[in-house]
């Protein structure tokens, strides 16, 4: 039997995420109003096979100026794991000179009807520092496309951006579809009558094409897999941002 995460997203939701969006998609861009965030108040550690940990991670009981508590890692003999939103992943790799690091599901297993767990889009907190309007982001993935497992009450024919997974129909009368595509399209465009949102993962290197070509379900549960890369956090100069971006748009 498929395992299914029940229920769909909420309007209000949606709506936050649509303003969310739209910001962002007008000031990430701009690399020139974006700061990254470092800590160096702590000696680094190891954690699980991960050696030479550091900022922005932390572990639990670590003082309060080590780290950001949203990257503070579980650590056992040969694991380190982190909480995004309300799922826990495994990090398999973290890539200081990028400033990210790669996370896999903790609880995808080798069964080809298990989904991914639901991954929701980044809310950064917005403060306001001396006049200037500042967003600060954590645990943004650092992907473009994303595949998003819809669940249908009756079947689509005529939509080809519904990819079937029948693995994880779990009745007669349940109908699972992937979508791929940005952020947008897979968040926000408006579903099928009949069906509504079950997971929605980021995607990395060929995921997509692979994805794009009726996949098996073999296929899917090797992507989810796979895993993904988080960015660490960063602020945002928005008012900066929206300035040179204004200054492009009427060059």
């Amino acid at each position: 039997m498929a395992i299914i995460i029940p229920g769909s997203f909420h309007r209000s939701t949606a709506l936050r995420v649509i303003s969310v969006l739209f910001v962002l998609a007008v000031v990430v861009p701009d690399a020139g109003g974006r700061h990254q965030h470092h800590r160096h108040d702590c000696l680094p550690f190891t954690c699980g096979r991960l050696s030479n940990v550091s900022s922005p991670f932390r572990r639990r009981g670590d003082p309060s100026g080590c780290g950001f508590t949203s990257y503070e890692l579980t650590c056992t003999d040969d694991k380190a794991t982190i909480q995004i939103y309300e799922g826990t992943y495994s990090v398999t790799g973290i890539n200081y000179s990028d400033s990210t690091f790669w996370v896999v599901d903790a609880n995808i297993s080798d069964s080809p009807n298990t989904l991914p767990q639901r991954i929701v889009p980044p809310y950064p907190t917005t403060t306001l520092n001396t006049g200037c309007h500042t967003i600060h982001i954590e645990l943004e993935p650092a992907s473009s496309r994303w595949s998003a497992f819809v669940n249908c009450s009756q079947e689509i024919n005529n939509n080809e951006k519904y990819r079937p997974v029948a693995c994880l129909n779990n009745t007669s009368r349940s109908f699972v579809y992937v979508l791929i595509g940005s952020i947008y399209s897979c968040y926000i465009d408006n579903l099928e009558p009949s069906c509504g949102h079950l997971a929605i993962t980021p995607l990395h290197g060929n995921d997509t094409r692979v994805l794009e070509e009726n996949p098996s379900c073999e296929d899917v549960v090797k992507i989810m897999r796979g895993g993904f890369a988080v960015r660490f956090p960063y602020t945002i100069d928005a008012a900066y941002s929206f300035k040179e971006c204004r200054a492009e748009t009427f060059r």
